[in-house]
């Protein structure tokens, strides 16, 4: 699934000509796998800063996607270090949605791009979330506890929809915007991995009470699943870039 989830944004950094040399600021990096992508666009004559605010995700991404062209730094969109320097873009993937400001974050990283630099995002949006799945409703719960959750942690989850507009606030003339649905089917998803990985927060956010069992919803699906050949939707995936002026 890892190379599904990448390849929309694969797309999205091609269209907006990330390439060789380019120095790049990864928000949000998290475990590093934008930063990866990243590194290998912009190549040895390039640079790519990661930077979060969770130490965790930062030794994980370490760990994981490291090189010459990478470098980690624990940072705070609402309080960047100075340090940093300019860069040809700022990147972020699924970060904008969980801010409390995103816009507020969007202008601190203003002074921070070169002229003519780009802001590239792609961000989640639960618009059409299970469209497609009447014949698996055990599947469809689970998209719905999945944009519960992040709901109730503050994230907008419609934030999608709404990505044109803030660029236009921001300065930037005619951004560029595009939307994939995310088609998942009966035989080959993600929400088994997803609530698994979801569940602490889920059951924090009592979604969930504490006594769910994983194995058993695992199984569930899996016997919903059974004769069934059908398609459904799981979310849209938003990307938009434009240029600083």
């Amino acid at each position: 699934m890892a190379d599904q989830r990448n390849a929309f944004t694969l797309r999205l950094l091609e269209d907006a000509n990330i390439h060789p040399e380019m120095r790049v600021l990864d928000i949000g990096c998290g475990p590093g796998e934008v930063t990866g992508l990243l590194a290998a666009l912009v190549g040895v004559s390039g640079k790519v800063i990661g930077i979060d605010n969770n130490t965790q995700l930062l030794n994980l991404a370490k760990q994981n996607h490291s090189g010459e062209n990478i470098e980690y730094r624990e940072a705070d969109l609402y309080n960047l270090p100075n340090d940093l320097g300019q860069f040809d873009a700022i990147v972020g993937r699924r970060v904008l949605m969980y801010l409390p400001d995103p816009m507020q974050a969007l202008e601190n990283l203003k002074p921070l791009l070169k002229p003519d630099g780009l802001f590239i995002f792609q961000e989640s949006d639960a618009i059409n979330g299970g469209t497609g799945g009447d014949a698996l409703p055990r599947h469809q719960q689970a998209i719905q506890w999945v944009w519960q959750t992040v709901e109730l942690e503050g994230g907008d989850i419609h934030i999608g929809e709404k990505l044109y507009e803030m660029y236009v606030q921001l300065g930037i003339e005619a951004p560029h915007i595009i939307a994939e649905v995310v088609m998942q089917t009966s035989k080959e998803n993600d929400l088994a991995w997803l609530v698994e990985m979801m569940l602490p927060r889920m059951q924090e956010h009592q979604v969930l009470n504490r006594d769910f069992s994983i194995d058993t919803f695992k199984k569930e699906l899996q016997e919903e699943a059974e004769g069934v050949n059908t398609a459904f939707i799981r979310d849209t995936a938003f990307g938009i870039w434009g240029k600083l002026k």
